[in-house]
């Protein structure tokens, strides 16, 4: 497999965020093809899929994680090989398992035959946009928790910090207004807490009067 196509050219791209990427499809089309010249099939399974949601101005963004089993099975042996991979997918509507499972799908094809798509993450000549601060990438589902939580706990109103940043959600926000969020929520809530302390003693004080 990795003697025929060798490396993966990302033809896709994302204009929300200007950046490239390998489809699904493409990695599927060209492995399917010698796949099927060698007499082997792909069979899916799924393992486990649990959601998240997210919520924002009336709309309700929802978070599909999934375990799919990949089974290579050889027609004229009868033997076959497993290959189990993790999935998210991110969709306002009901795309959010299907894009899980995508995604799922285009990484056991890379990984089970180490196929090069150029996203190296030791290599220090990628797009800096992937690591540095500033980035344009959009933030995942644990940073939009942690979000979700300082907000509740800061006693900020989501609306206005949803207005501030233009987004329409949380999930919206990219990494680099992730980290001035952070920072402003982690400020407000530092601010808070001594008034909620001093409040807590005065109410305690005046049950023992």
């Amino acid at each position: 497999m990795r003697r025929r196509l060798g490396y993966i050219q990302k033809r896709g791209h994302n204009d929300r965020f200007n950046y490239s990427y390998v489809t699904a499809a493409d990695i599927a089309g060209s492995i399917g093809d010698i796949l099927s010249e060698l007499g082997v099939v792909v069979i899916p399974s799924l393992e486990n899929i649990a959601y998240e949601s997210t919520a924002g101005r009336g709309e309700i963004t929802r978070m599909a994680r999934v375990v799919m089993a990949y089974t290579f099975s050889d027609v004229d042996s009868g033997e076959e090989i497993v290959a189990k991979v993790a999935g998210q997918g991110l969709d306002a509507g009901a795309k959010a398992p299907y894009k899980a499972m995508t995604g799922a799908l285009k990484y056991a094809l890379l990984q089970s035959f180490l196929l090069a798509t150029g996203d190296d993450p030791e290599d220090e000549r990628m797009d800096s946009r992937l690591t540095a601060p500033g980035s344009d990438c959009p933030i995942n589902a644990d940073e939009v928790h942690e979000l979700e939580k300082l907000i509740a706990d800061s006693g900020t109103d989501l609306q206005r910090v949803l207005a501030y940043y233009k987004v329409a959600m949380l999930a919206e926000m990219t990494e680099a207004t992730y980290e001035r969020a952070l920072e402003v929520l982690n400020r407000k809530l530092a601010n808070r807490r001594p008034r909620e302390t001093v409040r807590a003693q005065d109410v305690r004080e005046r049950r023992f009067r």
